[in-house]
């Protein structure tokens, strides 16, 4: 029967089925689906009905012509109208004088002012149920409606339907996937808030003994877990603030030698009191740059504090970092450790949100966070490691922000 379509109608439905599967904005699509209808059509006026699975009401979900406004507020109870009827009996309906049609619902013409002469009406059903239908009002130049009109608005809304249908599977995709991250991080949230208030509790019991017992020794070393464990909250609590917000970076221009270097002085103390040697190479060809950076200072630091963690079961661990030029339009950033190494089953894991090697050391969000930042910039971070060998991550990242 598809034959009785002519060429402008078949064209029409070709772009109606591009656009369904282009988008999965149903909103968006059915305006489309709907404005090329009633263009390929030559109706005055045209409107999408679903179901309201609440109240079983007839909604004016699109509605293109004059007067389109007014009639999307318009309700109708369940089987009222022509799209009632068409919508309960799953049936198409062509009327071409609507006055001598008892099932045609006078009350939209007048609430809107707008005048119908004739409509052509067919049911949006999938292989279970109907969903609403498409209607069609007025064929310019008083002509009537006919079979073969039916039988593309009828192709038509059976694109429609699957375009309704694809859209709630992807809503309930994204449901389910948006509950099991928000399981997934209130479950990696207590379990790092509860390894701080463990630490705070135990700091809290060696304070309140040393005072007793005016030890001031054991008032240091209480006051001193107290505060590693508030700044391992604040680091959680920036962390969580950097990953679940999107953001652009603040791009200025830096000496990226310098912004490295100073983060290799400020890990030197830690590489010293866990007997890591550090060594850092700058880039002579390599000065300023375009990066937010704080970002990337964030992304280095993160790092090498994690090179030197891994370095902590090896004799006289390093950590090597380094600025590479390059002739194009990137350059990197390399950590490297002589650490225990991370295996390929943990590496393919290694940037996922609260993912830790450290155990109850660690978050498992600075390399997430990091990757997240790099990737803002149109950057990278890779990981490359052997087990028992050592690990070098490079961060890959744009000389000039981009446009």
């Amino acid at each position: 029967m598809l034959e009785k379509i002519d060429t402008a109608q078949a064209d029409a439905l070709l772009k109606i089925i591009r656009t369904i599967n282009s988008h999965l904005n149903l909103d968006k699509v059915l305006e489309s689906v709907m404005d090329v209808t009633t263009k390929a059509m030559q109706v005055e006026a045209s409107s999408l009905v679903l179901i309201d699975e609440d109240t079983n009401e007839l909604l004016f979900h699109v509605t293109e012509g004059e007067k389109a406004k007014i009639i999307k507020t318009i309700r109708m109870k369940e089987g009222e109208g022509i799209v009632g009827w068409v919508i309960k009996k799953e049936k198409p309906v062509l009327v071409n004088d609507v006055s001598k049609d008892k099932r045609f619902y006078k009350d939209a013409d007048k609430k809107s002012g707008f005048i119908t002469k004739s409509i052509l009406c067919v049911p949006m059903c999938t292989a279970d149920k109907c969903l609403g239908a498409i209607e069609v009002i007025n064929k310019m130049n008083d002509e009537d409606f006919d079979d073969a009109d039916i039988i593309f608005l009828e192709a038509i809304s059976s694109q429609a339907a699957i375009a309704i249908e694809n859209a709630k599977l992807h809503e309930r995709i994204v449901k389910s996937e948006r509950l099991a991250a928000i399981g997934q991080t209130v479950s990696g949230l207590a379990h790092c808030i509860k390894n701080i208030l463990n630490g705070v509790q135990g700091g809290s019991y060696i304070l309140d003994l040393g005072l007793k017992k005016e030890n001031l020794s054991n008032v240091s070393k209480g006051w001193g877990i107290i505060k590693k464990n508030n700044e391992f909250m604040k680091e959680l609590v920036l962390d969580m603030l950097s990953y679940s917000k999107e953001r652009e970076p603040e791009y200025e221009t830096v000496n990226v030698n310098e912004l490295v270097k100073s983060v290799c002085e400020l890990m030197e103390q830690k590489g010293k009191e866990k007997n890591v040697s550090m060594q850092f190479l700058p880039e002579e060809s390599l000065n300023e740059v375009e990066i937010d950076a704080k970002g990337v200072k964030r992304c280095v630091l993160n790092l090498i504090s994690n090179a030197i963690d891994a370095c902590e079961e090896v004799d006289k661990g390093n950590v090597d970092v380094s600025v590479q030029n390059t002739r194009g339009k990137i350059f990197r950033i390399h950590v490297a450790d002589s650490g225990v190494g991370i295996s390929p089953e943990t590496q393919a894991k290694l940037f996922q949100v609260f993912f830790s090697t450290k155990g109850s050391k660690g978050t498992g969000l600075g390399l997430a966070v990091s990757y997240k930042i790099i990737k803002e910039h149109g950057g990278n971070i890779s990981v490359d490691s052997e087990k028992g060998k050592g690990t070098k991550f490079t961060i890959t990242l744009p000389k000039k922000r981009k446009k």
